[in-house]
């Protein structure tokens, strides 16, 4: 009987840690650039929001322009919590945001074109298991 417990007991550990999902994101700071405020959101109401950067007025919040960064693609086999990849840092250097997202993906945001380019990593963040 208690080979028994301790076997059962053991099964719903194993599936309970196998079916574990990732912790939330890090808070980033937002970095203020003349008179605009630009933060890297994690959420969109309800949903996931990762890779993107908003720009705001600091005093009323108002969305000026929200950019992506660099997108995620998913492995539809596999759980996407642990696919996530947010960012998890903002610099500025000169007219530049500097990005680097959880996989150390670093990125650079010009503030006058919006235009992005790739310092380290991809535009296309992929999952890297293996099965």
């Amino acid at each position: 009987m208690i080979k028994k417990f301790y076997l059962i007991s053991s099964l719903l550990l194993a599936t309970l840690l196998a079916e574990a999902k990732r912790g939330a994101p890090a808070e980033v700071l937002p970095v203020t650039v003349g008179n605009i405020e630009y933060s890297a959101p994690h959420r969109n109401g309800t949903h996931k929001q990762m890779g993107f950067i908003e720009a705001r007025a600091p005093k009323s919040g108002e969305l000026i322009w929200s950019r992506q960064i660099y997108a995620v693609k998913y492995d539809p086999d596999l759980e996407g919590d642990v696919q996530d990849v947010f960012i998890k840092s903002i610099t500025v250097e000169g007219n530049n945001l500097i990005i680097t997202n959880e996989r150390n993906s670093k990125y650079q945001l010009d503030l006058n074109s919006l235009e992005v380019k790739v310092i380290k990593g991809s535009l296309v963040e992929e999952t890297k298991f293996t099965r």
